[in-house]
């Protein structure tokens, strides 16, 4: 089914706020500083110019990280958190206009660099921008940050890096994979790993493997991840298929499904009502492992299902007339041309600018 075939011209949101309403809004006191403060240090590196730049700080990362890490100790916990989620929506993107994401042999280059810098950030950097900030990023991180946490973050980077070569392979074969096939890839290709890790910095938290690990707690990070990453695939929906990106929940289920859009939508957004209920209960018969730490980052896996859902609604990176709310009528967007796939050998040198 081609992916233009949508059968429509525009679609519902489904009720995705009353969905996370369970779940509190914080806004962290530190959010204007720290979003000044992140925002100077990543304009340094000359990313974006002009309209791009714009464009992107139009996007309003800072109060994604403000409702999503609401309790740091510190502006300077914060500022990082806003730093690496610029960083890492800036690479999505860059890959994206770039035609990074149609080229595995580049995608896994750049990746590979990243990885790099994580595991010895001390090597130094080929001229790669985004493994430059990445290092950057990471050495604050190693400043204050256990070391549970930090070798999370890496592990969470490597998975992310691979399930992004594989949605790469998907896009590239023109596959479109089952529901359950693309929720299984999501958990690791959406970020969420990364940014959960970030709470354990955030809130300068050391929990031990062994409770880290723990099945219950396992289980409630994958419920949350879920959570967020098929409430971001309902909202960035509009902007993915203007690109002719399948990968995507709701058009594995518009395909798998041979349903319309509507119903794909109200599918998707059924799964994370589903997922809501299951993650409540969870918390509730979560065995006592009398550590703060543990209550503390439970409470961090709430503010980002909570905090990442006002976002969508509220950023013009997934709306053009923003706030948005649920039950509201969205136009669905023109075709986009798509960009050329980028060779390995262009990455290093590889720019929002270029």
């Amino acid at each position: 089914m081609p992916l233009l075939d949508l059968w429509t011209r525009s679609f519902q949101l489904p009720s995705l706020l009353r969905a996370v309403s369970p779940f509190e809004l914080k806004t962290n006191p530190y959010h204007k500083d720290a979003e000044t403060r992140a925002s100077l240090w990543f304009e340094r590196y000359g990313v974006y110019t002009g309209r791009k730049r714009d464009k992107f700080f139009g996007h309003d990362y800072g109060s994604l990280c403000a409702w999503t890490y609401p309790d740091t100790p510190t502006g300077s916990h914060l500022e990082t958190c806003i730093a690496f989620n610029l960083w890492l929506f800036a690479y999505d993107d860059m890959a994206d206009e770039s035609g990074l994401k149609k080229s595995a042999e580049g995608l896994k280059l750049g990746g590979d660099i990243c990885i790099e810098v994580l595991k010895d950030p001390d090597v130094v950097v080929p001229m790669f921008k985004f493994a430059q900030m990445l290092q950057e990023i990471f050495k604050k991180m190693r400043a204050t940050g256990s070391t549970g946490a930090c070798r999370r973050f890496v592990e969470a980077f490597e998975v992310y890096t691979q399930a992004s070569l594989c949605q790469t392979a998907h896009r590239i074969k023109g596959n479109t994979p089952t529901v359950q096939e693309f929720i299984r890839l999501r958990r690791d290709s959406s970020g969420t790993k990364l940014v959960f890790a970030l709470i354990e910095y955030a809130m300068n938290l050391d929990i031990p493997d062994d409770i880290y690990n723990d099945a219950s707690i396992v289980s409630l990070v994958e419920a949350a991840g879920d959570i967020v990453a098929w409430n971001n695939d309902i909202c960035s929906f509009n902007n993915e298929q203007s690109h002719g990106d399948s990968q995507n929940a709701v058009y594995c289920a518009f395909v798998e499904k041979n349903c319309t859009l509507q119903e794909a939508m109200d599918c998707i957004a059924g799964m994370v009502r589903t997922r809501v209920e299951e993650f409540l209960v969870l918390r509730e018969t979560l065995p006592s492992f009398d550590l703060v730490d543990v209550e503390t980052y439970l409470e961090g896996l709430e503010h980002w299902i909570s905090g990442s859902m006002h976002w969508y609604y509220q950023s013009k990176r997934y709306f053009i007339s923003i706030p948005m709310n649920d039950g509201q009528v969205v136009e669905l967007y023109q075709r986009k041309e798509d960009p050329a796939p980028l060779s390995a050998a262009n990455v290093e040198g590889f720019s929002a600018s270029n």
